[in-house]
């Protein structure tokens, strides 16, 4: 696994190794230790969880972790991204982990020829790809159910912009997982073979074992949303959260908006902070996976 842009790219081999070594993480079983290695985290769009839990695995890998900052960069003094990149590298840094607005950006990047080779990992790009988020949501649901073949999700809320949504939907069709997508018209995009679609919550919800609602992505919309309608018609409350069901969500959350707040109090939403704390093992195992084969 050189770099990790896009699920994709992945084989059900190397997601199944990424599961087995985050679960030995986990456990305490598995023990790793990076010092010579140098990641440099830069991200160019907010992030609470996703960063976080990326310098909580590079901590706990001992890898010498940065932070860049493109406030105060060069950046700000004209200097081209990928200049920037192959000065990090002849720096001597080994992985950059990055979140960027553009859906090909990391993708062009990890492509090009730098001073050293760099490994990449995409912490987000636009609204089409947030590999490590599906991997870590893929982790927490196999180790609820074991065998996801047999069982149904339920992806609710603001499906055409969501890189998370399409990251999911490409790694939960490697499983053979019955994927539902429900939302308004004007949220569902381009669909997808293989996948459902409703625009009706109680059909889209009936047997479902896991409802995962995403965030209204506000920031990549550009036409007016009647949120009224939306809270009216999709909102997940206590009502219509099937009995049994872990609700998942990839943060942050608009309360009151996606999900009536008291339902983040239920048994059945417990899944999401339990999203957040595999996250960290997930990341490292990922990183601990790059590094290893570099023998760093």
């Amino acid at each position: 696994m050189k770099h990790l842009i896009n699920i994709e790219d992945l084989t059900v081999e190397e997601i199944n190794k990424i599961y087995f070594r985050a679960n030995e993480f986990e456990k305490g079983i598995r023990k790793s230790n990076h010092i010579n290695a140098h990641c440099v985290n830069m991200f160019f769009e907010n992030s609470t969880r996703t960063k976080l839990s990326f310098e909580m695995a590079q901590n706990k890998l001992h890898i010498n972790k940065y932070d860049f900052n493109a406030d105060t960069s060069s950046l700000n003094k004209g200097e081209d991204l990928y200049d920037t990149i192959n000065n990090l590298s002849a720096i001597g840094m080994n992985i950059i982990v990055m979140r960027h607005s553009d859906n090909n950006l990391i993708k062009e990047l990890s492509s090009k020829t730098y001073f050293q080779e760099v490994l990449f990992i995409n912490a987000g790009s636009g609204s089409n790809s947030h590999p490590t988020q599906a991997l870590l949501d893929f982790y927490t649901m196999k180790k609820h159910f074991l065998d996801l073949s047999q069982k149904t999700i339920t992806i609710v809320g603001d499906i055409a912009h969501s890189r998370v949504a399409h990251s999911n939907i490409a790694l939960l069709k490697k499983y053979g997982m019955k994927i539902r997508c429900l939302a308004p018209e004007y949220f569902i995009g381009e669909k997808i073979d293989g996948v459902e679609y409703f625009t009706n919550l109680k059909e889209a919800f009936e047997n479902a074992d896991v409802i995962m609602a995403l965030r209204i992505q506000k920031e990549r919309i550009q036409e007016h949303i009647d949120f009224d309608d939306y809270i009216k018609n999709y909102q997940i409350t206590k009502e219509n959260l099937p009995y049994g069901a872990y609700l998942m969500h990839p943060g942050p959350i608009n309360k009151d908006v996606e999900i009536k707040a008291d339902v983040l109090e239920t048994q059945n939403a417990r899944t999401i902070l339990t999203q957040a704390r595999n996250g960290v093992y997930v990341r490292m195992a990922i990183m601990d996976m790059m590094l290893a084969s570099w023998g760093l």
